[in-house]
């Protein structure tokens, strides 16, 4: 089980001791993502994190990127939907010194307007690359479809337009709302204490941090209507996505969403794998999975299939949901998506970076420790009748979003 330290300013320390372990993972947590952004500055918080690497007062992006290097450390960050997250993962003989760097990056980048003007550049390349991602469009449009107006349905990167207006003005007052005391969690996990880990915050953090002054924006709770969006693209293969509006992160059916998600599309043994793969070879890849927040979510299906066959492929899946809520789950199939789950669980607690995430997100999300036997005594607790009662619930289908990314002709 995690343990954590949560000081005056709000600042908050979880850290997961694995002293088998010789490595350490890292991360800065900030509540921070595209949810907390208007239209005119979306995509903000990912250009924020691309500019945290490109130099500070004492080092160059060079500098930095050697300095790691040097030590044998990876370093990277990704930003979310309400999260952004600054990770370094090294043996545990570098450890204070890595999350030494880690934290000067975090407090001291210059923001150069030069650097600035080039990382737009790389930030243009990588909205490009979505362009030509089907995937990645149709989740995106999905996302639209399921939240409209809502900032949950604006994209992680941001629109073109705004990414080349953004300026050292604009990334410097959003860090000053968002990169607050109360608005961050530090996360470690491997082979390191407590008492450790607040000795390197100590020094590292807790003299550079600033104190939150305002309230951090909170997310809102929105009811997603029945609506379907198009893209049309000149792709060799079509994606199509279907949402159905469900629980959030913290909400008491979670876990019973977990199991049901695993049981529709979270393997080889899936029902919408068998039966759209397997039995009818409508598609390459099919899979399901939960997008939960912290006040809203969704349980999503994508696709991946040739034009010709998405007609077909799409009544499959649909199908397939409907068999779900008419006919209910199995027993077989509820024990075995349990038995997934749990090895799930036990295979990321080997793994000192699956538990760095897993300890920062719930800290920053629920504000409690992560217990890998509390979660699976909570998924265990779970019962046939709970899952069937959700299937019931959210799934019927009343109201399903969908999105479609392939040529116009399908």
């Amino acid at each position: 089980m995690s343990k954590s330290i949560r000081y005056s300013n709000g600042l908050r320390l979880v850290v997961e001791t694995m002293p088998s372990v010789h490595t350490l993972a890292m991360g800065i947590w900030v509540g921070a993502g595209s949810n907390f952004e208007t239209p005119v500055n979306n995509g903000i918080a990912h250009f924020v994190e691309h500019m945290i690497f490109k130099g500070t007062d004492k080092l160059s992006a060079f500098e930095i990127a050697d300095a790691f290097e040097s030590m044998g450390a990876a370093v990277n960050a990704f930003t979310g939907k309400e999260s952004t997250c600054y990770y370094a993962k090294c043996i545990d003989e570098f450890g204070s010194k890595c999350f030494g760097l880690l934290s000067h990056i975090f407090f001291d980048s210059a923001f150069d307007p030069v650097e600035i003007d080039k990382e737009r550049g790389v930030v243009v390349e990588e909205y490009n690359m979505i362009e030509d991602s089907p995937e990645d469009l149709c989740s995106d449009l999905l996302a639209k479809a399921m939240y409209d107006t809502h900032p949950l349905g604006k994209g992680i990167i941001g629109e073109l337009s705004n990414i080349k207006e953004f300026d050292r003005k604009a990334i410097i007052d959003f860090a000053a709302e968002f990169y607050t005391s109360k608005n961050i969690v530090v996360a470690l996990a491997g082979n390191i204490s407590l008492d450790t880990a607040d000795k390197w915050m100590r020094e590292f953090f807790l003299p550079n941090v600033v104190k939150t002054t305002t309230a951090t924006k909170t997310d809102k709770a929105y009811t997603s209507c029945a609506r379907h969006l198009d893209r049309f693209k000149d792709f060799e293969q079509c994606n199509f996505a279907l949402g159905y509006p469900t629980v959030s992160f913290v909400n008491k059916n979670f876990n019973t969403q977990a199991i049901v998600n695993t049981i529709l599309g979270g393997g080889m043994s899936s029902r919408l794998f068998q039966e759209i793969r397997e039995k009818r070879g409508l598609a390459y890849s099919i899979y399901s999975g939960g997008a939960s927040y912290s006040a809203n979510g969704s349980l999503n299906i994508i696709c991946n299939t040739n034009p010709k066959s998405y007609t077909e492929a799409k009544s499959a899946a649909l199908e397939v949901m409907d068999s779900v809520v008419n006919d209910g789950i199995t027993e077989q199939e509820f024990v075995r998506a349990k038995t997934q789950i749990k090895s799930a669980f036990v295979f990321g607690q080997e793994n000192c970076q699956s538990m760095m995430i897993s300890a920062g997100k719930l800290m920053l999300a629920a504000d409690k420790d992560f217990d890998i036997a509390h979660k699976i005594a909570e998924m265990e607790a779970v019962t046939l009748d709970d899952c069937n009662a959700f299937v019931g619930k959210y799934l019927s289908g009343d109201c399903i979003c969908s999105a479609y990314v392939g040529k116009k002709e399908s």
